[in-house]
């Protein structure tokens, strides 16, 4: 008897997992359905120029509209050329606009695309061994040392083949993108060495010019340089050679303070020489109970706080005044089982919150921006649209985005569309994948 073949591959019954067979001997294996059901969805859903109507509720994060995300109801948005044309209610849409094609969203919501505004993403390996010994009750500094911590994390990096590497990359922003992440940070922070440091945002850099998810990339000084033989000379190298290097090619510069390898006035000369060779600042706060930091920042006029901790009231207002961004990673903070810091009474002191999964090994790996919004409401105590804010228009803010982060004319059209008739139903339902449309500049790139 005749073997039978999948008419438009070629792969024999065998191999299949289904073979369907229709009229005059033609058949069709399960992949060639898959890739087939792939074609006819893209061709049926309009990309770059297009109206999203039926919009349950459309988080436009625009002060001209009423409430923290700045709510429509029964809204429409119009997109051409990969910007937001027009958003608002579907009664007012301009007639000029009538024509694009129609997207219907099924009285879903639509919220900005996701802004992770921190994360170490660029690492390879895993520290799953560290994990399972401080579940188990071991101190996070001896887990660290029997599982070999950032050692053993840029050890493992610095092994892998650049294309793996590269790969290994492509893979999670993959995985951010399928939750609804639309732009993230893209930092290390594993080694001293900067030109290691380097080397890996130069990877990042690749990655970012292939991938869909738009990467921000951000240098990590985490310590002195391996080889001087005094904080002097260490100090030296890095103030007149590390950092304009890093400005030159125009990177974000991050200094590690707290409970790391710098003074006070070790991290205030660090930051005050990158921002004179002008680059954007951070401050990575080590330590959440302290609030030198914010000193440092109202100093320095850094952009960022990574990891907040406690800060006086004074303090914070200055910071709203100033503009200074206060970052967040709900996760990371669950598991080092950190007090929560105050974010209700900084956003009403005007400072900014952005959240972050600070993907990386340890001590927990986090991918899911959606996940970090409902700790952010569940353990932090943000209200969900306080959350839903922070993940869209405080994290632009956090990495110096304009355009991003809101539904406004000119705004870059990267949108989420929820299966859900409300953003409030992104912490509400914690761990269920809510993204049923995700597009980047104007084009569907996730659809459910």
């Amino acid at each position: 008897m005749r073997k039978r073949l999948c008419t438009f591959c070629g792969a024999r019954q065998e191999d299949a997992q289904a073979l369907i067979v229709g009229d005059r001997n033609t058949a069709i294996c399960d992949t060639c359905i898959r890739i087939a059901d792939g074609l006819v969805k893209e061709r049926l859903i309009p990309t770059g120029d297009m109206v999203l109507d039926n919009i349950g509720q459309l988080a436009t994060n625009n002060p001209r509209f009423p409430g923290v995300l700045g709510l429509v109801s029964n809204a429409v948005v119009a997109i051409r050329r990969g910007r937001i044309a027009w958003a608002g209610p579907s009664e007012r849409l301009p007639q000029g606009l009538d024509p694009l094609p129609r997207l219907d969203c099924g009285g879903r919501a639509v919220i900005p695309g996701l802004i992770d505004a921190h994360t170490h993403l660029l690492f390879g390996g895993d520290g799953s061994s560290e994990f399972v010994l401080r579940s188990r009750g071991m101190p996070a500094a001896e887990a660290s040392a029997r599982g070999g911590g950032d050692n053993r994390t840029a050890s493992t990096t610095s092994m892998m083949d650049i294309d793996d590497f590269a790969d290994g990359i492509s893979a999670r922003l993959s995985r951010m993108l399928d939750h609804g992440t639309t732009t993230a940070e893209a930092a290390a922070g594993y080694t001293a060495e900067h030109v290691d440091e380097l080397d890996l945002l130069e990877v990042a850099g690749m990655v970012n010019r292939r991938h869909e998810v738009d990467l921000v990339a951000t240098f990590d000084v985490v310590g002195f340089p391996p080889a001087p033989a005094d904080r002097t000379s260490g100090m030296e190298i890095l103030a007149e050679k590390v950092l304009p290097e890093v400005a030159g090619l125009g990177y974000t510069i991050r200094i590690k303070f707290g409970k790391g390898p710098f003074t006070v006035e070790e991290a205030h000369l660090l930051l005050s020489t990158a921002a004179r060779l002008g680059s954007r600042t951070r401050i990575h706060c080590e330590d959440p109970m302290t609030n030198e930091a914010y000193g440092l920042a109202l100093d320095t006029t850094a952009a960022v706080i990574d990891h907040c901790g406690n800060v006086d009231r004074d303090r914070a207002r200055q910071m709203g005044a100033q503009g200074t961004a206060v970052v967040i990673t709900p996760a990371t903070a669950l598991a080092n089982r950190n007090y929560p810091p105050p974010l209700r009474d900084l956003i009403d002191l005007g400072v900014p919150v952005a959240i972050g999964t600070d993907c990386r090994p340890v001590p927990v790996l986090v991918e899911s921006m959606p996940l970090a919004v409902s700790l952010a409401v569940l353990e932090m105590g943000l209200t969900p649209d306080q959350a839903v804010w922070s993940a869209t228009r405080g994290g632009a803010i956090a990495l110096g985005l304009r355009n991003r982060g809101w539904i406004a004319q000119g705004a870059v059209a990267d949108l989420v569309v929820l299966d859900a008739p409300s953003p409030a139903y992104m912490s509400y339902r914690p761990g269920t994948n809510l993204a049923w449309k995700v597009l980047k500049n104007g084009a569907v790139v996730v659809n459910r």
